[in-house]
């Protein structure tokens, strides 16, 4: 079975190997946002994202943006990316939502955007811009709440 949490969007290919240099980021990042180390592994799996059964992050070399991009889920930096998988779906493991679910998508950006310490205004809006994609792509309307707002227009 496919893991269907992902990052998804065009990101950097999940075959990029990434390299010790990039690991060593890539710790330094997961120490900024207070997450649990031993959670992570890297250049394992097929893509970056959380597995419920194993309760573990794999990191892969879509955890890169694509700078080329529009789409907020490209253009999330690495740190987001990683609060996505640790604030989001770690977070609400073992609840009802189906993996890879629009309002389990939602929440995971939604969470991480609230909840990750360390974030730029700038990925906490584009992790807002995400869930409200998430909604979007599933025909779902959503009124922004005052926390989307205040990530969105600085209000």
């Amino acid at each position: 079975m496919t893991d269907k949490r992902r990052v998804g969007g065009f990101r950097r290919s999940p075959f990029y190997v990434l390299s010790e240099e990039d690991i060593n980021h890539l710790k330094a990042e997961i120490t900024a946002i207070g997450a649990e180390m031993s959670v992570f592994r890297f250049n394992q799996g097929r893509r970056t994202g959380y597995v419920d059964r194993k309760d573990a992050i794999n990191i892969k070399g879509d955890v890169f943006s694509d700078k080329n991009s529009i789409h907020p889920r490209d253009l999330m930096s690495e740190r987001a990316v990683l609060a996505h998988e640790y604030y989001g779906h770690r977070a609400n493991r073992g609840t009802l939502l189906s993996e890879g679910s629009w309002n389990d998508e939602f929440r995971a950006s939604y969470s991480a955007a609230k909840d990750a310490p360390n974030l730029s205004d700038k990925d906490r809006a584009y992790l807002i811009m995400d869930a409200v994609e998430r909604t979007k792509e599933a025909g779902v309307s959503i009124r922004y709440n005052d926390f989307m707002k205040e990530c969105l227009y600085g209000y």
